[in-house]
Parts: C-alpha cells; structure tokens; sequence
C-alpha cells in the first residue's frame, strides 16, 4: 500500500498495468475474460468513499474560501472571478474537442449503467431546479446523487462561514475526517496497476487494439486542447500589460518542475519565489497561489471534460443538452470540490461518470496513461496561476502601479 517505496513509482506501476494486460488480453483472452471482477471491486472502492470525501472538502473549501474573502477583498475577489471564468472555459474546450474529434467512438464499449432521470431527452428545467435542492441529505448520500449533495455542501460551507468562531471545532473535525478519506483514496489508489491490468486485459480480449488506438488518438487531442488553453493564458498575460516570453523565461522552472513532478503543489516555494522576482508584491502572490490550487485549476478541468466526454462516447450515450450542462456543471464543481484530494481528477472524472450513468469503473480505461496526461495538465495549471498573479495585480486597486513594475522586472 506505499506509494513511496523505493521500487516503482506508482505510474511506472500503472503503465506497467497496462502493459501487461494489453499482452495478456492479447495473448491469453480466455483467461482475461474472467479478470473483469478486479476492475468492479476498485469502482466500488471509489464509490465507496467519494460521496462524504466531495461533501466534506467542498463544505471546507467554501468555508475557507468565506475566510479568505474577508481578509484579502479585492484581489481574492477579482482572482476567483478570473479563475470561474477560465474554468468554464476550459470545460467547455474539452467538451468541444470531443465533439469535432470523437476519439470515444473506436472505444466502442457496452453500455452497463442506467441513465438517470434528470438526463432525459427533454429539458424539464423546473424539475431540474427542484432537484438541485436535496429533500434528505442522507438519501441523496446514499444514492450518489452528487450535483444536490454539491449544492448541499457549497450552502453550509458558506453557512459555517458566517459563524466562523462557532464553526471552527466543526471544521476540524471535518479535516480530520478528510485526513482519514485521503488515507483510504491512497490505499485505493495503491492498487489501481492491478485493476488496470483487469480492465484493459478484459477491453482488449474483447475489442482487441481497437481500444488502445482510441486512448492514444485521447491523448493527442487533450495535448491539443492545453494548447489552445496556454495561448488563451499568453493573450491574458499580454492583455495585463506583461511581455509574455518574458514571463516565460521567469517561471521555465516552475513549469518544468510541475511537469515532471506532475505535482503543483510542490513548485510553490519555487513559483512564489519567482513571481516576486518579477514584481508581484508578495501579500498578492501569497494569495493567489493557495486559491489557484482550489480553483484554477484548467489542466485538470479540460481532462475531465474530455475524458467524460471520450467514455460517454465509447459507451455510446445519447448526446443531449442535459447530459452536456451536467457535464460541464458537474466537471467545474467537482475539480474545484476534489482539489487537494489525491487523484482528484480521477474521483472528479468518477463523479461525473456516475451522475450520467456510467459505471465507476470504466476510469480504469484510462488510468494506464494517465501520467502522460497529468504532466501537461500539471503544467498548465501552473501557467494558469502565472496568468491570474498578472491579472490580479493590474485589478488591484491597492497596488495602482503592481502591473507596469511587474513588466518593468520582467524586462531585465
């Protein structure tokens, strides 16, 4: 269960998985066909925690989020608005880069999940409304019933948020259970290489490399997605009145560093360091940088997305506008709700699978090659965060001259 030992890593592991099951599916299929139970037991092993781990974390993460607001004002202000906006957008790249390239359809896997009532093929928008409200917390609990649990969670954090003395030992009791949950998504995760191999031994004894190709075509055009959303960010950072190649020669290593690390976490200290270098006052970068691991985070949004969108495909779904506003809606909230969770994006990516009625499971498809997705996603995040430090600055009011000492630093 240590993904720290001094062995493989855990996505040596995970490709090491993937490996083996596309040999063993292409060479033992008999016996492949029968591993499909060890891939059940991990969706359920997610399922089992990721009900109370969203509820938990976004009643925690609003609950801060109130704190921060109170404190930071205008700046806090401006940057979640900056990263709502991006996130928005960066779902609906993914989604759309699904829909002009459809890499789910050579997939082509059996649907086994039920479409849930709220996704029928036309739109009730006043029972949608009323559904959002949930009528028994526990029962929506019990039933995975996410996007009111969601909504649940979002109202008391920013409840709690308005007594914040009284709620603070209700606070910390939540962290410690959050503790507990993260512990047990590490453990589940842990042997994730086992039900890779399961899943993907089973898909290609059944498919053969029909499947395989479609994950590579995945990975192509979520590389191409980034793209489009790092040129987004370069307009922005010229747009607040920086030099962009400037900019970039700044904070090369905090980008390298989340690339191969895959983790924006750990280039904090590096990236805080270098936006100071570069004229952001430091009140400013030591705000953003915490908020930008809550909320903006558009590596990891347009995956989910387009990850959502390649399985709902090779499931062959009905497309329909309230299958893609639960999509868009869940995949904003719930990257947002699973921020500092491990594997966010993998429960993210379960969440929204199970709203719209797909197994849990069927993640497993792409977990082999997550890591190859996760460095470029890691690394926009990190550029995404350079991009709101510039934006924060040229809105603050306090620092009337922030902008043209940042350009100035940068210049030299």
């Amino acid at each position: 269960m240590n993904t720290k030992n001094k062995g493989l890593s855990l996505p040596m592991q995970m490709f090491g998985g993937l490996v083996l099951g596309v040999a063993c599916g292409v060479f033992a299929p008999g016996f492949a066909a029968k591993l499909g139970f060890l891939s059940t037991m991990f969706g359920h092993a997610i399922k089992m925690v990721v009900m109370p781990l969203i509820f938990l974390s976004v009643t925690v993460g609003v609950f801060r989020a109130g704190r921060l607001r109170e404190r930071l004002g205008k700046v806090a202000l401006s940057s979640i608005g900056f990263f709502v906006l991006m996130t928005g957008l960066a779902a609906s790249c993914g989604l759309l880069l699904n829909f002009a390239f459809r890499p789910g359809l050579g997939a082509s896997l059996t649907h086994s999940g039920s479409m849930p009532a709220a996704l029928a093929s036309s739109i009730d928008w006043t029972k949608f409304l009323v559904d959002l409200i949930p009528a028994n917390i526990v029962a929506a609990l019990a039933a995975g019933n996410s996007l009111p649990v969601l909504v649940f969670g979002v109202i008391f954090g920013a409840a709690l948020s308005a007594a914040p003395e009284r709620a603070e030992p209700a606070i910390a009791v939540f962290e410690a259970l959050l503790s507990g949950l993260f512990k047990m998504i590490q453990w589940v995760i842990a042997w994730s290489p086992l039900a890779i191999f399961a899943a993907i031994a089973q898909l290609l004894s059944a498919k053969g490399f029909t499947g395989a190709h479609s994950l590579i075509e995945l990975l192509g055009v979520a590389y191409l997605g980034m793209a489009i959303l790092a040129v987004v960010l370069t307009i922005v950072i010229r747009v607040a009145g920086q030099s962009p190649l400037a900019v970039l020669r700044k904070v090369k290593e905090p980008l390298i560093l989340g690339f191969t690390t895959r983790s924006s976490e750990i280039t904090y200290p590096l990236h805080l360091k270098k936006l100071v270098e570069l004229g952001v006052p430091y009140g400013v970068a030591s705000t953003i940088l915490p908020l930008a691991y809550i909320f903006n985070r558009d590596g990891a949004v347009l995956y989910t997305a387009l990850a959502v969108g390649y399985l709902a495909d090779a499931y062959h779904l009905v497309w329909s506008w309230p299958l893609v506003i639960t999509i868009l809606i869940l995949t904003i909230v719930t990257i947002d709700g699973a921020a500092n969770v491990p594997s966010g994006a993998i429960v993210a990516i379960t969440i929204v699978l199970t709203s719209i009625g797909l197994p849990a499971d069927a993640v497993l498809l792409l977990l082999g090659v997550d890591a190859f997705f996760d460095m470029g996603r890691t690394a926009l995040n990190v550029y995404g965060s350079t991009a709101a430090a510039a934006v924060a600055v040229k809105l603050s009011g306090s620092e009337s001259t922030a902008a043209e000492t940042v350009t100035g630093r940068a210049s030299v």
